[in-house]
């Protein structure tokens, strides 16, 4: 997995996740990142972060084919909602990682093949891939640690961040 892979955001979680973080803004500028048009459109608003920083990700719509196999899944798979099904679609479809911070969903769309990020990851990727900065790696985790909105576990930031700070120490 690499950070230039085709990426799509498929709920806020992630989005106000890099927004606390203070990564969005080099997140959303990447070629490969992606929103569909229903979760900007219905789901975006300033609780989930700089909507003017977060309506420059690039959008997809859904095809009237992926409407109509969502609305199919939708019987089969009543505990994921209309988005997670189009994300996980488009997806599937596309050969995008899928970003999302959704337990069921990760497990669905990695049983059915498609490959799934978390926010770690992904802050992880953009240090690794010289987006940020190994120190701004550090900063992203310690603003995660103060963040009292992120569903990440934190012992799961305290692991990449140590994993930063002995890194930073080797450069």
């Amino acid at each position: 997995m690499n950070i230039t892979s085709k990426i799509i955001i498929t709920d806020t979680n992630i989005i106000t996740d890099l927004y606390n973080a203070g990564v969005l803004d080099k997140f959303v500028v990447l070629d490969n990142v992606y929103i569909s048009d229903m979760v900007l459109r219905d789901e975006i608003n300033d609780r989930t972060g700089d909507v003017s920083l977060i309506s420059k990700m690039k959008t997809v719509e859904a095809s009237a084919l992926e409407l109509l196999e969502m609305q199919r899944l939708s019987y089969l798979e009543r505990r994921l909602s209309y988005y997670d099904l189009i994300n996980f679609i488009i997806a599937r479809d596309h050969e995008y990682i899928l970003a999302t911070g959704d337990n069921l969903l990760k497990k669905y769309a990695e049983d059915h093949g498609v490959e799934v990020i978390r926010t770690l990851k992904i802050i992880q990727l953009m240090v690794c891939s010289q987006i940020i900065s190994y120190e701004e790696g550090i900063h992203a985790c310690q603003l995660l640690l103060d963040a009292p909105s992120t569903r990440i576990p934190r012992q799961k930031i305290i692991e990449v961040l140590e994993e930063f700070q002995k890194e930073a120490v080797v450069e």
